[in-house]
């Protein structure tokens, strides 16, 4: 299958922290292309295989797949994926002669090369599609785009590790393949051939988890069909989805290095002292409000021109990062009901640099600065796309770290009104952090059990949990159906950026340095985990209950001084 790569990291800050969101690009797969008349399929040539499509009596793989899916495993070849391609066929020849290091480590450098172009591709058409969001011309255009990009996922991913089980330059792609990726690819063979087979596998599978999405949110936007139907049928899909997920190793794609257990074991700790605050910094937030004789409004025609304003007052890595996001405008800022709703961080990997795009619906300062944490770490990132490992708990704390740290410039900005200010983000996080681990609890308990639940046994669960608590239903969350298991990264990422503003309370310059500490360690790099990113940081352990207990004692102090 193809694997999700998040490319963005979106943060929707609506009236409940709990559905932060980031984008999943989905690999779908649509297009038309013409009939294979390949004759035998012990000689295809990478070539002629791809300049036609399939037939099933061509191959007899194709026997097992469903006819529902029969148009979509069929070989696509624009312009881009004709030269990913070449490259492949080049490198599976390479790899046949002796003495052939430097063609090999070239051909490589052409692959993870061509990668990185086609992802600009496909986010640039993406931004051109979101700006107007109803386009249906710039939608084809971004999923065209958006297939390119999978399909040279599956190439890369098959050619790598083919080029693993050479005796003689496996060495080469140690770094490039894991067996874990896909445990059942078969390289032995024919490596066009087999590369054929990955490829049309692959695309189905994506179809697949593509239609069961699409059901998904059919269902749910259903405004014919009760509540009751809609939690039922949403239950059954997810049921679905998590099928193919297992509860021992769902955590090993995020590149964690906790379990799924401990966070049933902290959730619990969660629930006993920080979910009781959540109503205290509540009010605290309200009676700050109601000490005001006149709340403004503030509107910014430009917040990004704020933070490289203030950026100096921190440091000066940080404000050089807010002029060249300025001085390049390496930003999307959109006020209509025409684009797309949400914002987010996404990375240029061809041009070495990233863009942000922000909805000013969604916050506007507050979620410019969160954005601009992603875009500032991304300024320290130089690994090519496709190695990307996307640690989502090292990216959030990087955001999320990055408001705490921008909180300490409230005075300058909101004047007598900054206290109201910090109390409604302490707030914010508050939320955020416990509505995260009761879906993460949520998420972990069904997998667990998926093979005994029924759609009932999943909505009770949620109820159980915390349905009251988070108000919403299970299927409100996206992210469960959309990429399972990701959602407690909100949650573990804000007890660390907790640890930042514990700094900012008694010491602003270790804050700072802790902060661009966890900056410098990309959340690409697939030698961090959370704790050992956390470690290297200067952060304490945050995944235990003694330091929850001593966040939660701190948090009600600071309430009580600023009644």
């Amino acid at each position: 299958m193809y694997r999700y790569r998040i490319i963005a990291f979106l943060t929707a800050f609506s009236m409940t922290a709990s559905l932060c969101s980031c984008s999943l690009r989905s690999k779908s797969s649509s297009s038309e292309c013409s009939q294979c008349e390949t004759t035998a399929p012990t000689e295809p040539t990478t070539e002629k295989a791809t300049e036609k499509a399939t037939d099933p009596t061509v191959f007899d793989f194709l026997k097992d797949i469903p006819e529902e899916y029969m148009d979509v495993a069929k070989i696509k070849d624009s312009e881009n994926l004709k030269e990913v391609r070449s490259h492949v066929s080049d490198l599976f020849a390479h790899l046949q002669e002796p003495d052939n290091e430097a063609a090999i480590e070239k051909d490589i450098e052409l692959l993870l090369d061509d990668y990185d172009k086609l992802y600009e591709i496909c986010t640039n058409k993406m931004v051109t599609y979101y700006l107007d969001w109803n386009n249906d011309k710039l939608e084809g255009e971004y999923d065209d785009a958006d297939e390119d990009l999978g399909i040279a996922d599956s190439l890369l991913e098959f050619a790598f590790g083919f080029g693993c089980q050479s005796k003689e330059y496996g060495y080469l792609f140690e770094e490039l393949y894991s067996a874990d990726d896909d445990e059942d690819i078969d390289f032995e063979g024919d490596p066009d051939y087999g590369l054929i087979r990955y490829e049309i596998n692959s695309r189905v599978d994506t179809a697949r988890n593509d239609d069961l999405l699409d059901e998904y949110y059919d269902i749910r936007d259903n405004t014919e069909l009760s509540t009751d139907d809609i939690e039922r049928r949403c239950a059954e899909i997810y049921l679905d989805i998590l099928q193919d997920y297992d509860a021992d190793t769902i955590y090993d794609k995020y590149y964690r290095d906790y379990t799924g257990e401990e966070i049933l074991e902290l959730s619990q700790t969660i629930r006993e002292k920080l979910v009781p605050l959540d109503d205290e910094v509540w009010n605290a937030h309200l009676n700050e409000y109601d000490k005001l004789k006149e709340h403004k409004y503030y509107e910014f025609d430009n917040p990004f021109i704020i933070i490289q304003e203030k950026a100096p007052k921190l440091s000066k890595s940080i404000a050089n990062a807010a002029n060249t996001l300025i001085e390049e405008k390496l930003y999307y800022i959109v006020d209509d009901d025409n684009s797309y709703n949400l914002s987010f961080m996404d990375f240029l990997p061809a041009s070495k640099k990233a863009y942000i795009y922000l909805n000013k619906a969604n916050g506007e300062l507050r979620t410019s600065v969160h954005e601009f944490g992603h875009y500032y770490a991304s300024t320290y990132n130089d690994i090519p796309q496709f190695l990307a490992t996307n640690n989502i708990d090292i990216a959030e704390i990087q955001s999320q770290g990055f408001e705490v740290l921008f909180m300490q410039l409230y005075d300058d900005i909101y004047g007598d009104e900054a206290e109201s200010y910090k109390i409604s983000k302490l707030n914010n996080m508050i939320c955020t952090l416990t509505s995260s681990f009761i879906i993460g609890e949520f998420e972990y308990t069904v997998l667990k059990n998926k093979d005994t639940y029924t759609p009932d046994d999943v909505i009770k669960c949620w109820n159980d949990l915390g349905g009251d608590y988070t108000n919403h239903n299970f299927y409100d969350v996206n992210h469960i159906y959309e990429s399972p298991g990701y959602y407690i990264s909100y949650g573990v990422s804000a007890l660390a950026a907790f640890d930042i503003w514990q700094d900012c309370i008694s010491d602003k310059d270790k804050a700072v340095k802790k902060y661009e500490n966890i900056a410098k360690i990309s959340c690409n790099d697939k030698d961090y985990t959370f704790r050992l990113a956390l470690k290297k940081a200067g952060f304490n352990d945050v995944l235990n209950e003694e330091y929850i207990t001593d966040l939660s004692d701190k948090i009600m102090k600071y309430i009580n001084e600023h009644k």
